[in-house]
């Protein structure tokens, strides 16, 4: 197993976990008030309530739906679940695992391109170049691995 292989599988599990909590706060956040929690937050957060910022999390927090919470719990889900299929899969060494990061990663960075070129930020390109980079390593790991199995098969005597 490449170290690179390694160190993306690591990667995809940790973004994996780390949005498995995502989804568990969203649910629980469902029979929550959501402007109490607001309130809350920026008591806690010492920031003033006449801030423009904290007027926009009071006026928003209201109109959050629960049914809006639920899909959006759900969604973070399957992708925390794609995450760890990938990275346990790529840590495994299953080889499925790195068609399934060709193909989400691919899905992924014209998207990416596309957010840079309207709304750029540094952040954003950096975003962009590593998923870039895991795309053009996994891909050229699935290539190289496919012509060797090709040049095994040809090498075979007939029956």
């Amino acid at each position: 197993m490449p170290l690179g292989l390694r160190m993306i599988a690591l990667l995809k599990i940790a973004k994996g976990f780390a949005l498995a909590g995502v989804s568990l706060g969203l649910f629980d956040l469902v029979h929550r008030n959501l402007n109490d929690l607001a309130v809350k937050f920026i008591t806690f957060a010492k920031v003033s309530p006449e801030n423009h910022y904290a007027h926009i999390l009071l006026e928003k927090a209201g109109l959050v739906e629960p049914r809006t919470l639920v899909k959006a719990g759900i969604a973070t889900s399957i992708y925390s679940s794609i995450l760890l299929l990938e990275g346990l899969g790529l840590w495994f060494g299953a080889w499925w695992a790195e068609y399934v990061v060709v193909i989400t990663t691919g899905l992924f960075v014209p998207e990416e391109l596309w957010i840079c070129v309207f709304e750029f930020s540094w952040a954003k390109v950096v975003i962009l170049v590593v998923n870039s980079a895991i795309l053009f390593y996994v891909t050229r790991i699935v290539w190289l691995r496919y012509r060797a199995r090709i040049a095994g098969l040809s090498e075979q005597p007939a029956p």
